[in-house]
């Protein structure tokens, strides 16, 4: 798995991921609880983890867009610096209404740099290096997700820290990551010659009438859907119904990420002995099972056992949707193929939203019956398209 590692190219790269995930997994530990400290309702939370997401719909092709035109590195440090200013408005919010402005602020970087660094590695390898390569890149990634909330856990038992102070060591951590990236990143797709044309429209007509992408956006769609109302209300569910406290809710994210780690490790050995389709219906289905099981769930550890499973079908859900898309796309339209597959994921995450009138009238069963019902769902369009995963 780590041969790819070789190239000093790709050993940068898995750079940024470990550690912007350790940061970044810190804060996804506490956000919901942030927001209910500084008295945000139910309604307000869902804004302030979906506006991010939202904003992520408009902005992914575009960026996609310049990526492939003005190279990659460029549309690394904006996002970057976005996110940045993002996290130094929520370290000093006193309010809820604070963080739906730095939520709307870190929009901006347009749904996060990650679809343009697996633009990146797959600029730089060969293609039957592709699927090593990007689990590894997923590996560095969910190493650092395993390691934020535990880091984040630790650091709430003792006195002297906060919730506050979780964000302030996030900011931190950004500016160290946009350095890095300045002085050690180099560019993978040179920037496109004045005067030369480049049919775009053509590029996104291209994946939307190839056969495969369709049905991977669908996809997509429902299982995000699906990932954001277990993100969301199991933290909540967590302290307003089972009152839990926070350093074992900041916790949760541990077993999870833990669960994505594992998977993303042994993600490359399983794509060269199972047939990707297969693996990947395998992930959505067992996501499915999850969200039913969810409420019967009335302790800590039935919980865990719940966020375990859940962290190994989303780990292995990107790691497979991640490697369809590189499989059908080509070096001149990858940037545009990774923005438009993250726009259903965010659209996915954003109708979570609509749950919102649910959960007040008939509390959290409900929502998760139908976050299971809908990954469930994910699987029909790929059991639809039997060619997926062929070469």
């Amino acid at each position: 798995m780590f041969a790819t590692l070789r190239k000093p190219e790709i050993a940068r790269l898995c750079t940024i991921p470990l550690v912007t995930s350790t940061a970044g997994s810190m804060t996804w530990a506490i956000a919901v609880l942030y927001a209910l400290d500084l008295g945000a309702s139910i309604l307000q939370v869902n804004l302030i983890t979906t506006i991010w997401s939202t904003m992520g719909i408009f902005l992914q092709v575009p960026f996609g867009i310049l990526s492939d035109r003005l190279g990659r590195k460029p549309m690394l440090l904006y996002p970057t610096a976005m996110t940045l200013l993002g996290s130094l408005m929520r370290a000093f919010a006193t309010d809820p209404n604070h963080l739906l402005v730095a939520a709307f602020v870190g929009g901006f970087a347009g749904g996060g740099f990650f679809p343009i660094l697996l633009s990146m590695v797959a600029d730089v390898v060969e293609p039957e290096e592709q699927k090593e390569s990007i689990s590894t890149l997923f590996f560095f990634s969910s190493v650092g997700m395993l390691l934020g909330p535990i880091i984040c856990s630790f650091l709430l038992t003792l006195p002297q820290i906060n919730l506050r102070n979780i964000y302030q060591i996030d900011a931190v951590s950004q500016t160290g990551i946009l350095l890095y990236i300045v002085t050690r990143i180099q560019e993978t797709r040179p920037r496109v010659k004045k005067g030369e044309r480049v049919q775009y429209r053509e590029y996104v007509s291209e994946l939307i009438r190839q056969g495969t992408f369709p049905y991977l956006m669908a996809m997509a769609f429902l299982f995000f859907f699906y990932n954001a109302v277990m993100q969301t209300y199991i933290p909540i569910y967590g302290r307003d119904g089972l009152s839990l406290s926070d350093a074992e809710i900041a916790s949760f994210a541990t077993f999870r990420s833990l669960a994505i780690m594992l998977i993303r490790f042994s993600a490359a050995t399983f794509l060269t002995r199972v047939p990707i389709r297969a693996f990947l219906v395998s992930a959505l289905a067992l996501g499915g099972v999850t969200g039913l099981i969810t409420p019967l769930a009335s302790s800590y550890l039935p919980i865990v056992l719940v966020l375990f499973l859940s962290g190994a079908s989303f780990g292995a859900t990107m790691i497979l949707g991640s490697t369809l898309v590189a499989m059908n796309s080509t070096a001149r339209n990858r940037g545009i193929a990774n923005s438009l597959y993250n726009i259903s994921q965010s659209t996915g995450n954003l109708t979570k939203i609509l749950t919102t009138p649910l959960v007040d009238s008939l509390g959290f069963a409900p929502v998760f019956l139908l976050g299971g019902v809908t990954a469930l769902m994910s699987t029909a369009p790929i059991l639809l398209r039997r060619t997926i995963g062929q070469t």
